[in-house]
């Protein structure tokens, strides 16, 4: 369990939602945004359109203010684009969506191969307008938080923007990890199903292993189809 806690710290550092380190720098640095590819992707054609990507994940730096909310440093925000039935436009229909951030185990470590490499799961609703909404980790969100020997509440989630603080998805596992500013990572995003969101929540986390190790143990957000990618592509789809 050492080994699991201390590679999770580190993953989470590392990638959750690409600024670990932005507590240390200045206002307006730090930012960061990575394309969100749907796929499959539709075959080139000498003819054919290019399609649009379909999203985005981006970050920005975010000081903790006494008296409000922890927000461990950072903000992130995803952009999804509807599906509106034109390949050339892809898009997310409704339903309920894994955001999987794998991350090397050390800043200098590869993602492919790598038995230290960990994935941090996200996960997100979109409604039948189109409107996204990240879901808070449980451990950090009422009646888990807040009370004698429970770490402080996150900021409620914010329905319909698609947009949280990095402690409403980590809450104060970065703080553990020794983070130092400017440290390099290096990460990729898959855009999943989330077909049983009673068993994926988010802070779930996967390690590569081997033999590859899930916490909990009965998570299943590595199971539902992987829908989009960004940050690292292996080949054609």
């Amino acid at each position: 369990m050492r080994h699991l806690k201390i590679v999770g710290v580190l993953t989470l550092g590392a990638c959750v939602a690409l600024a670990g380190h932005a507590a240390a720098q200045p206002k307006g640095s730090g930012k960061s945004s990575i394309t969100i590819v749907k796929i499959p992707a539709p075959a080139p054609t000498p003819t054919g359109a290019t399609p649009k990507t379909a999203g985005t994940v981006s970050a920005k730096p975010v000081a903790t203010v006494a008296g409000k909310p922890p927000t461990a440093g950072g903000s992130f925000a995803i952009k999804l684009a509807k599906e509106i039935g034109d390949a050339t436009k892809p898009g997310f229909a409704a339903g309920e969506y894994v955001l999987e951030i794998e991350s090397a185990g050390t800043p200098s470590g590869n993602l492919v191969g790598d038995a230290l490499s960990a994935a941090f799961f996200i996960t997100l609703t979109v409604d039948a307008a189109g409107k996204c909404t990240i879901r808070n980790n449980p451990a950090f969100s009422p009646p888990n938080c807040g009370g004698d020997m429970q770490p402080a509440c996150a900021l409620a989630e914010q329905a319909g923007k698609c947009s949280a603080q990095i402690y409403q998805v980590a809450g104060n596992l970065l703080a553990a990890g020794g983070l130092v500013a400017n440290q390099p990572f290096a990460a990729r995003f898959r855009l999943r199903a989330n077909p049983d969101p009673a068993n994926c929540k988010t802070g779930h986390l996967f390690i590569q292993g081997p033999p590859g190790v899930l916490a909990p143990a009965n998570s299943t957000c590595r199971t539902g189809a992987v829908l989009g990618v960004g940050g690292v592509a292996l080949g054609a789809q």
